[in-house]
């Protein structure tokens, strides 16, 4: 016993409860069996055992402690980040070893307790964002960074997306490409009271909806929830997500060229890391489950929303229809007729008429825009007839018809 100090002892004694065998132990930890049974033999005797005055027995892990404290200081505490990067490094130990190293070094956050519960296939998803700091690019740009996370409470599968912004046309786009991307709709979506989806919500009182939100949701079929608020483990299968993500993706990402360079790779990680792993709650992988998922879901069609915000308009004189506070210029053959005006993502417009895109425009960047032009001013006039006007038009008067009497009648009154 005087070969091993006491973190050691407690090492081998905690392997010991957990299990394992004496030989794997050996192996993992080098320490000679003989020594492994006696820590066996005298049991919870051992982890009172005085730590011996001379120096413990090099372990596997020796040789890359300075690295992973570093890693650990610059946040960087989760173990299968830190094994897979010793491992590439010639590593030959196992697992309990180094999170037994590690496990010293964590901050300790205490965690709320929290009612467990699943929901069957295709029942529900969970979405969630969070900022993710600031992305900067090679000519000094720097944007806001965000990330959007879709779960599917059944199954467990991700669908993850970086933006640069948290409003309401992003949230939209990255709701639908996370459907696209399953090909299904979930019958009920979850989420925190974020902004472009809850205007208020009092604890214990009802939620008020963004209208357009709710739009989006009777568009797509989908029955929205919400969290309590201040209680976001109520969605604790994407709060979750958020927190494996920042502890297992990121760090794992050592060069950005832009943002959609990001989302490839963390697409390449949910579907060679994430989707794959044994999950810790479920004992499976997301990925075997994703099909009973999908399929209990509502079929996306590929109906993105923006076709839903459509508005009826007539053509001014001008050639312009009026839109949300702009001009968009469709054209002097179309005055007076009816067209349709439909929301592009991002703030800009189509017009149609039928089947036919007339005009194409994106979002203004100015308040009460003029966007657009009509074209040139057609030869004849669309008028059908002359508009009035007072300037050289005679009027005639009609006479007022007078009642004649004979002039006896006129000196009868008079007589005195």
């Amino acid at each position: 016993m005087r070969q091993m100090g006491r973190i050691e002892i407690m090492e081998v004694y905690e392997a010991l409860q957990r299990g394992k065998t004496i030989t794997q132990i050996h192996q993992e930890t080098g320490y000679a069996r003989d020594t492994i049974r006696k820590v066996k033999a005298l049991g919870e005797e051992a982890v009172r055992i005085s730590p011996p005055t001379r120096s413990p027995q090099p372990s596997l892990l020796d040789p890359y402690k300075e690295y992973i404290l570093d890693r650990v200081q610059n946040g960087c505490g989760n173990t299968s980040v830190l094994f897979d990067e010793v491992c590439e490094q010639g590593y030959a130990g196992g697992r309990s070893i180094l999170k037994a190293f590690v496990q010293p070094l964590r901050v300790p956050v205490p965690v709320d307790p929290v009612r467990r519960y699943e929901t069957p296939a295709g029942r529900q998803a969970q979405c969630d964002w969070a900022k993710f700091g600031t992305l900067t690019y090679p000519d000094g740009t720097k944007r806001p960074l965000w990330i959007f996370v879709l779960t599917l409470s059944y199954s467990r599968c991700l669908y993850i997306e970086f933006v640069h912004d948290g409003r309401q046309d992003t949230l939209f786009g990255c709701l639908e490409r996370a459907f696209a991307y399953f090909g299904s709709l979930p019958h009920e979506l979850l989420s925190d009271n974020m902004k472009p989806m809850v205007i208020a919500h009092p604890p214990q009182g009802p939620v008020e909806w963004h209208p357009r939100f709710l739009d989006f949701m009777r568009f797509h079929g989908i029955e929205p929830h919400v969290a309590e608020p201040y209680r976001p483990q109520t969605k604790g299968k994407v709060e979750r997500p958020i927190r494996y993500i920042r502890g297992n993706f990121w760090p794992r990402v050592r060069q950005i060229v832009d943002l959609a360079d990001l989302n490839r790779q963390v697409a390449h990680w949910v579907a060679t890391v994430a989707d794959v792993r044994l999950h810790a709650t479920l004992h499976l992988r997301p990925i075997d489950r994703r099909s009973d998922d999908v399929a209990a879901g509502t079929p996306w069609q590929d109906r993105p929303f923006w076709y839903g915000e459509e508005m009826l308009r007539s053509v001014y004189a001008d050639g312009y229809v009026r839109w949300e506070g702009h001009a968009w210029a469709v054209g002097y053959a179309w005055i007076g007729q009816e067209v349709l005006v439909q929301r592009r993502p991002g703030g800009g417009i189509v017009i149609r008429h039928g089947d036919h895109v007339l005009q194409e425009y994106t979002a203004p960047t100015t308040d009460h825009a003029v966007v657009g032009n009509p074209g040139p001013m057609p030869a004849e006039s669309p008028r059908t007839r002359p508009a009035a006007s007072s300037r050289g038009t005679h009027y005639a008067v009609a006479a007022t018809e007078v009642e004649t009497r004979p002039l006896a009648a006129y000196e009868a009154v008079v007589q005195p």
